[in-house]
Protein backbone atom coordinates (compact mmCIF):
# COMPACT_ATOMS: atom_id res chain seq x y z
CA UNK A 1 0.00 0.00 0.00
CA UNK A 2 3.07 2.46 0.83
CA UNK A 3 4.63 1.93 -2.38
CA UNK A 4 1.55 2.20 -4.65
CA UNK A 5 0.78 5.91 -2.90
CA UNK A 6 4.42 6.80 -3.10
CA UNK A 7 3.75 5.91 -6.88
CA UNK A 8 0.79 7.80 -7.32
CA UNK A 9 2.41 10.87 -5.41
CA UNK A 10 5.63 10.84 -7.76
CA UNK A 11 3.09 10.83 -10.72
CA UNK A 12 1.11 14.29 -9.42
CA UNK A 13 4.56 15.50 -8.50
CA UNK A 14 5.78 15.14 -12.28
CA UNK A 15 2.86 16.80 -13.57
CA UNK A 16 3.15 19.88 -11.22
CA UNK A 17 6.96 19.76 -11.82
CA UNK A 18 5.62 20.18 -15.82
CA UNK A 19 3.26 23.42 -14.94
CA UNK A 20 6.21 25.27 -12.91
CA UNK A 21 8.36 24.35 -16.22
CA UNK A 22 5.72 25.71 -18.26
CA UNK A 23 5.45 28.93 -15.78
CA UNK A 24 8.43 29.80 -15.82
CA UNK A 25 8.36 30.02 -19.51
CA UNK A 26 5.04 32.16 -19.98
CA UNK A 27 6.71 35.06 -21.48
CA UNK A 28 8.54 33.13 -24.19
CA UNK A 29 5.59 30.72 -24.52
CA UNK A 30 3.64 33.76 -25.44
CA UNK A 31 6.25 36.16 -27.63
CA UNK A 32 6.89 33.13 -29.31
CA UNK A 33 3.33 32.44 -30.17
CA UNK A 34 2.41 36.03 -31.00
CA UNK A 35 5.48 35.92 -33.86
CA UNK A 36 4.21 32.88 -35.11
CA UNK A 37 0.73 34.92 -35.65
CA UNK A 38 2.41 38.11 -37.01
CA UNK A 39 3.95 35.80 -39.28
CA UNK A 40 1.16 33.90 -40.44
CA UNK A 41 -0.78 37.85 -40.51
CA UNK A 42 2.01 38.95 -43.29
CA UNK A 43 2.24 35.51 -45.05
CA UNK A 44 -1.79 35.12 -45.30
CA UNK A 45 -1.80 38.88 -46.27
CA UNK A 46 0.95 38.25 -49.18
CA UNK A 47 -0.36 35.03 -50.65
CA UNK A 48 -4.84 36.18 -50.28
CA UNK A 49 -6.43 35.64 -53.97
CA UNK A 50 -9.67 37.09 -53.48
CA UNK A 51 -12.36 35.15 -55.82
CA UNK A 52 -15.84 36.58 -57.11
CA UNK A 53 -18.75 34.58 -58.72
CA UNK A 54 -21.30 35.95 -60.91
CA UNK A 55 -24.04 32.97 -61.66
CA UNK A 56 -26.68 32.90 -63.74
CA UNK A 57 -29.61 29.95 -65.13
CA UNK A 58 -30.82 28.48 -67.64
CA UNK A 59 -33.70 26.56 -68.45
CA UNK A 60 -33.66 24.49 -71.60
CA UNK A 61 -36.92 22.52 -73.45
CA UNK A 62 -37.31 21.37 -77.16
CA UNK A 63 -39.36 22.90 -79.49
CA UNK A 64 -42.92 22.06 -80.23
CA UNK A 65 -43.03 21.78 -76.41
CA UNK A 66 -44.97 22.94 -73.84
CA UNK A 67 -42.60 25.71 -71.58
CA UNK A 68 -43.81 23.74 -68.39
CA UNK A 69 -40.79 21.86 -67.56
CA UNK A 70 -42.76 18.78 -65.79
CA UNK A 71 -44.10 17.84 -69.28
CA UNK A 72 -42.15 15.68 -70.94
CA UNK A 73 -39.05 15.82 -68.25
CA UNK A 74 -36.96 13.07 -69.05
CA UNK A 75 -36.42 14.50 -73.11
CA UNK A 76 -35.74 17.45 -71.29
CA UNK A 77 -33.31 16.24 -68.79
CA UNK A 78 -31.45 15.06 -71.36
CA UNK A 79 -31.60 18.16 -73.57
CA UNK A 80 -30.09 19.86 -70.41
CA UNK A 81 -27.39 17.09 -69.81
CA UNK A 82 -26.25 17.80 -72.92
CA UNK A 83 -26.15 21.70 -73.00
CA UNK A 84 -23.96 21.58 -70.35
CA UNK A 85 -21.80 19.58 -71.28
CA UNK A 86 -21.24 22.81 -74.45
CA UNK A 87 -21.10 24.96 -71.42
CA UNK A 88 -17.89 22.93 -69.98
CA UNK A 89 -16.36 22.63 -73.25
CA UNK A 90 -12.87 24.72 -74.37
CA UNK A 91 -14.56 25.43 -78.07
CA UNK A 92 -16.89 27.72 -75.91
CA UNK A 93 -13.92 28.54 -73.73
CA UNK A 94 -12.08 29.77 -76.56
CA UNK A 95 -14.81 31.74 -78.36
CA UNK A 96 -15.76 33.54 -75.24
CA UNK A 97 -11.56 34.42 -74.90
CA UNK A 98 -11.64 35.64 -78.25
CA UNK A 99 -14.56 37.69 -77.64
CA UNK A 100 -12.86 39.49 -74.54
CA UNK A 101 -9.46 39.78 -76.61
CA UNK A 102 -7.89 37.22 -74.43
CA UNK A 103 -5.18 35.12 -75.00
CA UNK A 104 -6.01 32.58 -72.11
CA UNK A 105 -9.57 32.52 -70.04
CA UNK A 106 -7.89 32.79 -66.66
CA UNK A 107 -10.99 31.82 -64.58
CA UNK A 108 -12.79 28.83 -63.50
CA UNK A 109 -16.34 27.95 -64.74
CA UNK A 110 -18.91 24.86 -63.12
CA UNK A 111 -22.26 23.91 -64.78
CA UNK A 112 -24.33 22.35 -62.51
CA UNK A 113 -27.70 20.53 -63.41
CA UNK A 114 -30.39 20.92 -60.71
CA UNK A 115 -31.69 17.57 -60.29
CA UNK A 116 -34.92 15.76 -61.37
CA UNK A 117 -35.17 19.66 -63.83
CA UNK A 118 -34.19 20.86 -66.70
CA UNK A 119 -32.53 23.78 -65.15
CA UNK A 120 -28.32 24.37 -65.36
CA UNK A 121 -27.04 26.72 -63.49
CA UNK A 122 -23.71 28.46 -64.94
CA UNK A 123 -21.10 30.13 -62.16
CA UNK A 124 -17.98 32.08 -63.19
CA UNK A 125 -15.23 32.55 -60.42
CA UNK A 126 -12.33 35.42 -61.44
CA UNK A 127 -9.89 37.54 -59.46
CA UNK A 128 -11.95 40.30 -59.85
CA UNK A 129 -15.92 41.11 -59.72
CA UNK A 130 -15.69 42.77 -62.59
CA UNK A 131 -13.89 39.93 -64.95
CA UNK A 132 -16.18 37.26 -63.62
CA UNK A 133 -19.34 39.23 -64.89
CA UNK A 134 -18.04 40.32 -68.01
CA UNK A 135 -16.92 36.25 -68.88
CA UNK A 136 -20.46 35.14 -67.86
CA UNK A 137 -21.65 38.02 -70.13
CA UNK A 138 -19.91 36.87 -73.05
CA UNK A 139 -20.95 32.83 -72.22
CA UNK A 140 -24.34 34.26 -72.33
CA UNK A 141 -24.50 35.97 -76.12
CA UNK A 142 -22.11 33.15 -77.39
CA UNK A 143 -23.60 29.79 -76.54
CA UNK A 144 -25.75 30.02 -78.87
CA UNK A 145 -23.75 29.81 -81.63
CA UNK A 146 -21.92 26.89 -80.29
CA UNK A 147 -25.20 25.13 -79.20
CA UNK A 148 -26.65 25.27 -82.55
CA UNK A 149 -24.23 22.81 -83.68
CA UNK A 150 -23.96 20.52 -81.37
CA UNK A 151 -28.29 20.28 -80.53
CA UNK A 152 -31.32 20.93 -82.81
CA UNK A 153 -34.32 21.97 -82.25
CA UNK A 154 -33.68 22.95 -78.50
CA UNK A 155 -35.10 26.81 -76.79
CA UNK A 156 -32.51 27.99 -73.87
CA UNK A 157 -33.41 30.79 -71.96
CA UNK A 158 -32.14 32.46 -69.24
CA UNK A 159 -34.25 32.66 -65.90
CA UNK A 160 -32.29 34.70 -63.82
CA UNK A 161 -29.99 37.46 -65.19
CA UNK A 162 -26.55 38.25 -63.47
CA UNK A 163 -25.59 41.08 -61.34
CA UNK A 164 -22.00 42.32 -60.30
CA UNK A 165 -20.24 40.12 -57.28
CA UNK A 166 -20.32 42.65 -54.56
CA UNK A 167 -18.07 40.71 -52.03
CA UNK A 168 -15.66 37.66 -52.49
CA UNK A 169 -17.03 33.98 -52.03
CA UNK A 170 -13.66 33.43 -49.57
CA UNK A 171 -13.35 36.93 -47.56
CA UNK A 172 -10.41 37.13 -45.45
CA UNK A 173 -11.06 36.24 -41.91
CA UNK A 174 -7.50 37.84 -40.48
CA UNK A 175 -8.42 38.26 -36.93
CA UNK A 176 -9.68 34.71 -36.76
CA UNK A 177 -6.59 33.23 -38.54
CA UNK A 178 -4.26 35.52 -36.39
CA UNK A 179 -6.19 33.57 -33.05
CA UNK A 180 -6.11 30.40 -34.62
CA UNK A 181 -2.55 30.66 -35.50
CA UNK A 182 -1.79 32.02 -32.02
CA UNK A 183 -3.53 29.23 -29.96
CA UNK A 184 -1.89 26.23 -32.31
CA UNK A 185 1.89 27.93 -31.74
CA UNK A 186 1.59 27.94 -27.87
CA UNK A 187 -0.24 24.95 -27.52
CA UNK A 188 2.94 22.98 -29.37
CA UNK A 189 4.86 25.29 -27.25
CA UNK A 190 3.29 24.21 -23.88
CA UNK A 191 3.74 20.58 -25.20
CA UNK A 192 7.16 20.80 -26.29
CA UNK A 193 7.98 22.25 -22.97
CA UNK A 194 6.05 19.62 -21.08
CA UNK A 195 7.82 16.75 -22.92
CA UNK A 196 10.98 18.42 -22.52
CA UNK A 197 10.40 18.22 -18.40
CA UNK A 198 8.85 14.99 -18.55
CA UNK A 199 12.33 13.48 -20.24
CA UNK A 200 14.75 16.10 -18.17
CA UNK A 201 16.41 13.93 -16.02
CA UNK A 202 16.39 15.92 -12.54
CA UNK A 203 15.05 15.34 -9.03
CA UNK A 204 11.53 16.42 -9.12
CA UNK A 205 10.56 15.08 -6.01
CA UNK A 206 11.70 13.47 -2.72
CA UNK A 207 10.82 9.75 -3.64
CA UNK A 208 13.35 10.28 -6.68
CA UNK A 209 16.41 10.96 -3.98
CA UNK A 210 16.77 7.73 -3.17
CA UNK A 211 16.40 5.50 -6.80
CA UNK A 212 18.33 8.19 -8.33
CA UNK A 213 20.86 10.05 -5.62
CA UNK A 214 24.01 7.70 -4.22
CA UNK A 215 23.05 9.56 -0.92
CA UNK A 216 20.32 9.62 1.31
CA UNK A 217 17.90 12.46 2.08
CA UNK A 218 18.11 14.47 4.86
CA UNK A 219 15.34 16.65 4.49
CA UNK A 220 13.17 19.00 2.33
CA UNK A 221 12.69 22.62 2.66
CA UNK A 222 9.28 24.34 1.65
CA UNK A 223 9.07 26.52 -1.38
CA UNK A 224 9.18 29.89 -0.17
CA UNK A 225 8.41 33.03 -2.34
CA UNK A 226 10.37 35.96 -1.52
CA UNK A 227 8.12 38.96 0.06
CA UNK A 228 7.88 42.47 -1.42
CA UNK A 229 8.43 45.19 1.41
CA UNK A 230 5.66 47.59 1.89
CA UNK A 231 8.09 50.23 2.60
CA UNK A 232 11.65 51.03 3.32
CA UNK A 233 11.30 51.00 6.91
CA UNK A 234 10.25 47.21 6.41
CA UNK A 235 12.16 45.94 4.01
CA UNK A 236 14.78 43.99 6.17
CA UNK A 237 11.99 42.46 8.03
CA UNK A 238 9.93 41.60 4.59
CA UNK A 239 12.91 39.82 2.55
CA UNK A 240 14.69 38.53 5.07
CA UNK A 241 14.39 34.64 4.24
CA UNK A 242 15.64 33.55 7.88
CA UNK A 243 13.72 31.24 10.00
CA UNK A 244 13.64 34.21 12.74
CA UNK A 245 11.47 36.18 10.51
CA UNK A 246 7.83 35.74 11.80
CA UNK A 247 6.60 36.23 7.81
CA UNK A 248 7.85 32.77 6.81
CA UNK A 249 5.41 30.36 6.38
CA UNK A 250 4.66 27.61 8.93
CA UNK A 251 5.91 24.89 6.26
CA UNK A 252 9.20 26.77 5.64
CA UNK A 253 10.44 27.17 8.98
CA UNK A 254 9.75 23.78 10.27
CA UNK A 255 11.05 22.33 7.43
CA UNK A 256 13.97 23.92 7.72
CA UNK A 257 14.43 23.43 11.65
CA UNK A 258 13.67 19.63 10.77
CA UNK A 259 16.33 19.26 8.08
CA UNK A 260 18.94 21.15 10.47
CA UNK A 261 18.24 18.20 13.32
CA UNK A 262 18.95 15.67 10.93
CA UNK A 263 21.59 17.14 9.90
CA UNK A 264 23.33 17.48 13.46
CA UNK A 265 21.89 14.03 14.28
CA UNK A 266 24.67 12.73 11.14
CA UNK A 267 27.21 14.85 11.94
CA UNK A 268 27.02 13.77 15.74
CA UNK A 269 26.81 9.79 14.63
CA UNK A 270 30.15 10.74 12.28
CA UNK A 271 31.64 13.10 15.33
CA UNK A 272 31.93 15.68 12.82
CA UNK A 273 32.17 19.27 13.63
CA UNK A 274 32.89 20.99 10.36
CA UNK A 275 29.95 21.10 7.72
CA UNK A 276 30.70 22.48 4.04
CA UNK A 277 27.31 23.09 2.36
CA UNK A 278 27.16 23.65 -1.47
CA UNK A 279 25.01 23.24 -4.10
CA UNK A 280 25.95 21.85 -7.78
CA UNK A 281 24.85 25.09 -9.63
CA UNK A 282 23.97 29.06 -8.94
CA UNK A 283 20.54 29.91 -7.54
CA UNK A 284 19.95 26.86 -5.63
CA UNK A 285 19.21 27.92 -2.38
CA UNK A 286 22.76 27.29 -0.63
CA UNK A 287 23.71 29.94 1.49
CA UNK A 288 20.16 31.09 2.74
CA UNK A 289 19.68 26.52 3.55
CA UNK A 290 23.62 27.53 5.13
CA UNK A 291 22.23 30.49 7.36
CA UNK A 292 19.10 28.92 8.04
CA UNK A 293 21.40 25.28 9.44
CA UNK A 294 23.56 27.70 11.55
CA UNK A 295 20.43 29.52 13.11
CA UNK A 296 18.88 26.54 13.75
CA UNK A 297 21.51 24.81 15.31
CA UNK A 298 22.22 27.71 16.99
CA UNK A 299 18.42 27.67 18.43
CA UNK A 300 19.18 24.09 19.35
CA UNK A 301 21.25 25.34 22.18
CA UNK A 302 25.11 25.35 20.07
CA UNK A 303 27.62 27.25 19.64
CA UNK A 304 27.68 27.47 16.36
CA UNK A 305 29.71 29.44 13.44
CA UNK A 306 28.82 30.40 10.09
CA UNK A 307 31.73 31.12 8.02
CA UNK A 308 31.41 32.83 4.25
CA UNK A 309 33.64 31.15 2.29
CA UNK A 310 32.04 32.05 -0.90
CA UNK A 311 34.80 33.68 -2.25
CA UNK A 312 32.81 34.35 -5.44
CA UNK A 313 30.05 35.54 -4.66
CA UNK A 314 29.55 35.94 -0.70
CA UNK A 315 26.07 36.08 0.32
CA UNK A 316 25.56 35.71 3.78
CA UNK A 317 26.17 39.57 4.59
CA UNK A 318 22.78 39.99 2.92
CA UNK A 319 21.40 37.34 3.90
CA UNK A 320 21.81 38.70 8.07
CA UNK A 321 21.35 42.35 6.57
CA UNK A 322 24.40 43.34 7.70
CA UNK A 323 26.02 46.91 6.76
CA UNK A 324 28.27 47.88 8.91
CA UNK A 325 31.91 47.97 8.69
CA UNK A 326 33.05 47.49 12.68
CA UNK A 327 33.55 43.45 12.35
CA UNK A 328 36.69 42.65 10.00
CA UNK A 329 35.87 41.41 6.52
CA UNK A 330 37.39 37.79 6.04
CA UNK A 331 38.68 38.86 2.22
CA UNK A 332 40.23 41.63 3.80
CA UNK A 333 42.20 38.97 6.50
CA UNK A 334 43.00 36.89 3.50
CA UNK A 335 43.94 39.23 0.94
CA UNK A 336 45.16 42.40 2.40
CA UNK A 337 45.89 40.70 5.44
CA UNK A 338 44.36 42.91 8.37
CA UNK A 339 44.26 41.86 12.05
CA UNK A 340 41.78 38.45 13.13
CA UNK A 341 40.63 40.37 16.21
CA UNK A 342 37.42 42.16 15.52
CA UNK A 343 36.67 39.06 12.37
CA UNK A 344 34.15 37.33 14.54
CA UNK A 345 30.67 39.01 14.96
CA UNK A 346 27.93 37.21 17.15
CA UNK A 347 24.19 37.54 16.52
CA UNK A 348 21.59 39.21 18.44
CA UNK A 349 23.26 37.73 21.22
CA UNK A 350 22.84 34.28 20.17
CA UNK A 351 24.88 30.88 20.37
CA UNK A 352 25.33 31.65 16.55
CA UNK A 353 28.48 33.58 15.65
CA UNK A 354 29.54 34.59 11.99
CA UNK A 355 32.68 35.12 9.71
CA UNK A 356 31.64 37.17 7.01
CA UNK A 357 32.79 38.22 3.74
CA UNK A 358 32.19 40.86 1.76
CA UNK A 359 35.12 41.11 -0.77
CA UNK A 360 34.91 38.98 -4.07
CA UNK A 361 38.31 37.74 -5.73
CA UNK A 362 39.64 36.21 -8.43
CA UNK A 363 42.83 35.02 -6.47
CA UNK A 364 40.52 32.11 -4.84
CA UNK A 365 43.81 29.43 -4.75
CA UNK A 366 46.10 31.77 -2.88
CA UNK A 367 43.71 32.23 -0.43
CA UNK A 368 42.69 28.64 -0.04
CA UNK A 369 46.06 27.73 0.32
CA UNK A 370 46.68 30.64 2.99
CA UNK A 371 47.40 29.01 6.38
CA UNK A 372 45.22 32.24 7.88
CA UNK A 373 42.20 29.96 7.04
CA UNK A 374 43.29 27.50 7.93
CA UNK A 375 43.71 28.42 11.12
CA UNK A 376 40.46 30.61 11.24
CA UNK A 377 39.06 26.89 10.48
CA UNK A 378 40.81 25.42 13.60
CA UNK A 379 40.29 28.14 15.83
CA UNK A 380 36.26 27.80 15.70
CA UNK A 381 36.57 24.01 15.53
CA UNK A 382 38.43 23.76 18.85
CA UNK A 383 35.76 26.83 20.23
CA UNK A 384 32.36 25.78 18.47
CA UNK A 385 30.15 23.35 18.62
CA UNK A 386 29.68 22.88 15.14
CA UNK A 387 30.95 25.63 12.39
CA UNK A 388 28.96 25.41 8.96
CA UNK A 389 31.02 26.48 6.15
CA UNK A 390 29.06 28.25 2.75
CA UNK A 391 31.06 27.89 -0.27
CA UNK A 392 30.90 27.94 -4.27
CA UNK A 393 28.68 25.92 -6.52
CA UNK A 394 30.79 22.55 -7.17
CA UNK A 395 30.32 22.77 -10.72
CA UNK A 396 31.53 25.95 -11.57
CA UNK A 397 34.55 26.17 -10.02
CA UNK A 398 36.96 23.88 -7.36
CA UNK A 399 37.18 25.77 -4.90
CA UNK A 400 34.94 23.85 -3.06
CA UNK A 401 37.23 20.54 -3.24
CA UNK A 402 39.93 22.24 -1.45
CA UNK A 403 37.33 23.57 1.30
CA UNK A 404 36.34 20.21 1.80
CA UNK A 405 39.34 19.08 2.55
CA UNK A 406 39.41 21.05 5.57
CA UNK A 407 35.82 19.81 6.77
CA UNK A 408 34.49 17.11 8.29
CA UNK A 409 31.06 16.07 6.25
CA UNK A 410 29.78 18.05 3.59
CA UNK A 411 26.01 18.48 3.01
CA UNK A 412 24.80 19.34 -0.74
CA UNK A 413 21.53 21.37 -1.33
CA UNK A 414 19.80 20.84 -4.43
CA UNK A 415 17.00 22.71 -5.84
CA UNK A 416 13.94 20.84 -6.91
CA UNK A 417 13.95 20.55 -10.79
CA UNK A 418 16.61 22.32 -11.42
CA UNK A 419 19.69 20.28 -11.81
CA UNK A 420 20.47 16.80 -13.63
CA UNK A 421 20.72 13.88 -12.12
CA UNK A 422 24.21 13.20 -13.38
CA UNK A 423 25.94 16.67 -12.93
CA UNK A 424 24.39 16.09 -8.74
CA UNK A 425 26.42 12.27 -8.90
CA UNK A 426 29.27 13.47 -9.87
CA UNK A 427 29.46 16.02 -7.52
CA UNK A 428 28.41 13.86 -4.26
CA UNK A 429 31.46 11.56 -6.26
CA UNK A 430 33.87 14.39 -6.05
CA UNK A 431 32.78 15.23 -2.40
CA UNK A 432 33.27 11.81 -0.84
CA UNK A 433 36.94 11.60 -2.49
CA UNK A 434 37.55 14.33 -0.14
CA UNK A 435 38.13 14.45 3.43
CA UNK A 436 34.34 16.26 3.82
CA UNK A 437 32.39 13.21 2.80
CA UNK A 438 28.90 13.88 2.42
CA UNK A 439 25.93 13.00 4.69
CA UNK A 440 23.48 13.73 2.52
CA UNK A 441 21.30 16.25 0.48
CA UNK A 442 18.71 19.09 1.18
CA UNK A 443 15.88 19.12 -1.28
CA UNK A 444 15.39 22.65 -1.65
CA UNK A 445 12.50 24.40 -2.57
CA UNK A 446 9.54 21.98 -2.74
CA UNK A 447 6.16 22.84 -3.81
CA UNK A 448 3.41 21.61 -0.30
CA UNK A 449 1.99 18.63 -2.89
CA UNK A 450 5.66 17.41 -3.31
CA UNK A 451 6.57 17.25 0.52
CA UNK A 452 2.94 15.72 1.61
CA UNK A 453 4.78 12.77 -0.79
CA UNK A 454 7.23 12.04 1.92
CA UNK A 455 5.80 12.72 5.47
CA UNK A 456 5.58 15.16 7.32
CA UNK A 457 7.47 18.22 5.61
CA UNK A 458 9.44 15.47 3.54
CA UNK A 459 10.96 13.78 6.60
CA UNK A 460 9.13 10.41 7.04
CA UNK A 461 9.81 8.40 4.06
CA UNK A 462 12.74 7.61 2.36
CA UNK A 463 16.25 8.79 3.65
CA UNK A 464 18.01 7.51 0.17
CA UNK A 465 20.79 5.68 0.08
CA UNK A 466 23.14 4.90 3.06
CA UNK A 467 26.53 5.80 2.61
Amino acid sequence: MEERIDNETVQQIDLISMLKDIGREWLTILLLAIAAALFADIWICATYQPEYRTSTTFVVTAKGMNNNIYQNLNSTKELASQFTEILGSNVLKKKVAQDLGMNNLNVKTSVDLVPETNLITFSVKAGTAAESYRVLQSVMENYNTVSDYAIKNVIIETIQQPSVAMAPINPLDEKRTVMKVFVVAAGCLIALLAGISYIRDTIKNPGEVSTKLDTRLLGTIAYEKKSKALSMKRKKDYLSMLIQNPLRSFAYVESSKMAASRVRSYMDKEDAKVLLVTSVMENEGKSTVAANLALSLAQEGSRVMLIDCDFRKPAQYKIFNVRDNEETDLGDVLINHASTEKIIRNWNNSGLYMILNKTSSNAIETLLKSMTLKQIIAFCREKMDYVVIDTSPLALVADTEELAQMTDASVLVVRQDTVLTKDINDAIDILNNTRGKVLGCILNGVTSQNMAGSGHYGYGGHYGKRA
